[in-house]
């Protein structure tokens, strides 16, 4: 799906999407040991898949409630990311990595600073200003096309079959290949709305100046940032790897008022400049 169409086709997504559950693969086939940093990635990737539904709760109490479209979208949009987190956790299973729900409970229960002030500056935001619907969009691209972006990068790092047979293909690469489609209609469904929404003098001086000083990349409020570094250092490593990220950045900058935009090469930087990454205590078979 190209993200730049004039328009997303709402009624074609409500056509062709759902939930990509795990009877949809083969379990059975005996699975390459991963790396430790293979583990901690997939579980961080599955924690923020599963935090989903608490960020939904707090964009439907702000004004984005009152536009239909969005809201049919996101109602298709939780839906398909708690399969995303339910497929990797049932993957990490069959590395003999074990997930309590109290896992999830306890990511969901912590408040962290940033929490503490960016919900209820959401709120406030979206009763101050009709243009709180452009930021939330463009907060979405970016968070969409990283996503997708990081899962591109986990299969580069962990599947190297020559063999591009589906019967030879590795469990994991095919389940990632399969949630970056899911993936690539909801960065087009953002993209194509921030873009419509930007178009607004005010709404792009707003959205500028709220990315400028309050993006963080995916799931830091809810991992923390010792465990993002350690994700991009694993994902994105050396020049090549800050080359990748600053491809997402152009996409982003393809928006009006966010031409600027280069904060996702900006932290890989600065992971690979802080020296070597700080080695997290071994943990037998645990995901992190």
């Amino acid at each position: 799906m190209d993200p730049n169409e004039t328009a997303f086709d709402l009624d074609r997504y409500l056509r062709v999407c759902g939930a990509t559950k795990p009877e949809c693969f083969d379990w059975t086939a005996a699975q390459p040991r991963l790396s430790d940093d293979a583990l901690f990635t997939i579980a961080y990737m599955m924690d923020i898949e599963s935090h989903t539904i608490v960020y939904l709760r707090d964009l439907l109490s702000t004004r984005v409630v009152r536009d239909n479209e969005v809201t049919t979208f996101l109602s298709c949009w939780a839906y398909e990311e708690f399969f995303h987190s339910l497929l990797l956790r049932r993957f990490l299973a069959t590395q003999d990595v074990a997930i309590d729900d109290r896992r999830f409970a306890d990511l969901r229960s912590r408040t962290s600073l940033a929490d503490r002030f960016i919900r209820p500056g959401i709120a406030v935001l979206s009763r101050l200003t009709r243009h709180f619907p452009a930021v939330h969009m463009t907060f979405g691209a970016i968070n969409e096309i990283s996503t997708l972006t990081g899962y591109q990068a986990l299969i580069s790092r962990t599947d190297f079959t020559h063999d591009r047979s589906d019967s030879q293909r590795p469990l994991l690469t095919t389940i990632l290949e399969r949630i970056i489609k899911d993936e690539r209609r909801h960065f087009a469904f953002y993209f194509n709305q921030a873009r419509r929404r930007l178009r607004v003098p005010a709404a792009r001086r707003l959205t500028a100046l709220l990315v400028r000083n309050f993006w963080t990349p995916v799931g830091v409020t809810v991992r923390g940032d010792p465990a993002m570094r350690r994700l991009c250092a694993y994902l994105f490593p050396g020049d090549r790897g800050v080359e990748r990220l600053g491809a997402v950045d152009k996409s982003i900058a393809r928006l009006p008022g966010l031409e600027w935009f280069d904060l996702g090469a900006c932290y890989a930087r600065r992971v690979h400049a802080s020296g070597p990454r700080i080695c997290f205590p071994a943990q037998a078979r645990s995901s992190g």
